[in-house]
């Protein structure tokens, strides 16, 4: 019997990351804890819980009822630890962060990964597109890692449903990558490696 495929193996992150970087170390991560079914409800979009608090030891979860099978049924109490649990395990690859920050004060898995993002400038905004003018061809950088850090920069700035609102409109759908925004990346990335290029490539083009 074939065995099932294993993530590797989870690393930290460190004081210098990338979005792509990031992401790569976020869907690790992810994939690690889902494979345990006590944390795995806490990672379900739409899933949130409240602050830790003396006045809220439970964070705003309740006994399971009787419709539960026995065999899944928790207590609020249960949910906690097995929350709290999680959230360490995030903490402990996260050394960058307050480990409170990410166990007591977070109330879902989105508030952990929006709070990490906010903590290297990655958080999602309309202004944050706007850092994609800064993007270079770094010295000693392929022309190929450079066109790979547009396209993750892009596809990180993609509209997710009820996030911002485009023209006064929430948007209700992940907004995809379409084949016009892509070509609008290899002609950016074109011109990043030499002002000239567009030129050159659309010449060659015409002349096939």
């Amino acid at each position: 019997m074939a065995s099932s495929p294993r993530a590797p193996k989870q690393w930290s992150l460190s004081k210098n990351e990338s979005i792509n970087s990031f992401e790569n170390w976020r869907q690790n991560l992810v994939y690690t804890l889902s494979l345990d079914s006590n944390f795995a409800p806490f990672l379900a979009d739409g899933t949130t819980w409240g602050k830790k608090t003396k006045t809220q030891p439970l964070r705003g979860l309740t006994d399971d009822g009787e419709s539960v099978p026995l065999s899944i049924r928790r207590t609020a109490r249960q949910k906690v630890n097995f929350l709290e649990l999680m959230l360490g395990q995030i903490a402990n690859y996260c050394p960058v962060m307050s480990r409170n920050t990410l166990v007591k004060n977070s109330t879902s898995i989105q508030s952990v990964w929006n709070t990490i993002r906010a903590h290297f400038g990655f958080q999602i905004t309309g202004a944050h597109f706007l850092d994609f003018a800064d993007l270079h061809l770094e010295a000693d950088e392929r022309p190929e890692d450079l066109y790979q850090r547009l396209m993750a920069f892009v596809e990180d700035t993609l509209l997710r449903a009820n996030s911002l609102s485009h023209h006064g409109e929430a948007s209700t759908e992940d907004e995809e990558l379409t084949p016009t925004l892509e070509n609008f990346i290899v002609l950016t990335w074109l011109k990043l490696i030499h002002p000239e290029l567009p030129k050159l490539v659309k010449q060659s083009t015409v002349q096939n």
